[in-house]
């Protein structure tokens, strides 16, 4: 998927050297809801569906109209969610306290984009758009699982997240530069988790992949030159 990405990027940037009607979009916006799906069955003591919670995002685009109300570009975003704070369990039946701590995921998509816009005879334009792109992801989770008795730490899950493919499509209407638009994204992304054992003094480390789906409203302006 890199490579398609990576080939797409040169076909995009060859048209917009060729290209005229230059746009540079400035916006910010908040997620309205945030899911969280994962491809296996990873932290089963915490409800994961919301893992990642609602944040904001600012980003910028520039485009070029390469044909009659189609526009294509690139742009980069900088997006800030809190990771979910569970907090502590206590599972009598394995006599452990389960305790959970977190930071924030910080996502920055680098972007294709293409646009096209509905001209009419009024001064409201509604759009459609799709991104396509690589979101450099970090953020780390940490579950500590001491005995409820004893108090002495048995097992502990660290994990750090990493980066992965972006997508997104999008509805929005301009008005005299000002838009609006609502934004369905998802970005992909793995973690490696990290396992200790302190009884049987052993480790080991695994791969588990998920995908962040969030849906944004967000509002700009942009610029025309």
């Amino acid at each position: 998927m890199k490579k398609i990405f990576l080939l797409v990027s040169i076909l995009t940037l060859s048209t917009l050297a060729l290209a005229e009607k230059n746009v540079i979009e400035v916006r910010g916006g908040y997620d309205l809801s945030s899911s969280t799906n994962f491809d296996n069955d990873v932290y089963s003591e915490y409800d994961l569906d919301k893992f990642v919670e609602n944040g904001f995002n600012l980003g910028i685009e520039y485009r070029r109209e390469i044909l009659t109300n189609f526009q294509i570009g690139a742009g980069i975003e900088y997006r800030l969610s809190d990771i979910e704070q569970p907090g502590n369990r206590r599972v009598e039946s394995e006599n452990i306290n389960y305790s959970y701590d977190s930071g924030s995921l910080t996502s920055i998509p680098l972007y294709l984009t293409a646009r096209y816009n509905f001209k009419n005879i009024t001064d409201f334009t509604p759009y459609v758009k799709v991104n396509l792109g690589y979101s450099i992801n970090s953020g780390d989770t940490n579950v500590k699982l001491n005995n409820i008795y004893t108090g002495k730490l048995v097992e502990e899950y660290n994990s750090d997240i990493d980066n992965g493919m972006y997508y997104g499509f999008g509805l929005g209407v301009e008005y005299k530069n000002f838009l609006i638009d609502l934004t369905y994204d998802i970005t992909q992304s793995k973690a490696e988790q990290k396992v200790y054992n302190y009884e049987d003094v052993e480790g080991y480390s695994d791969d588990y992949k998920f995908d962040i789906r969030k849906l944004t409203l967000s509002v700009g302006y942009q610029f025309e030159f």
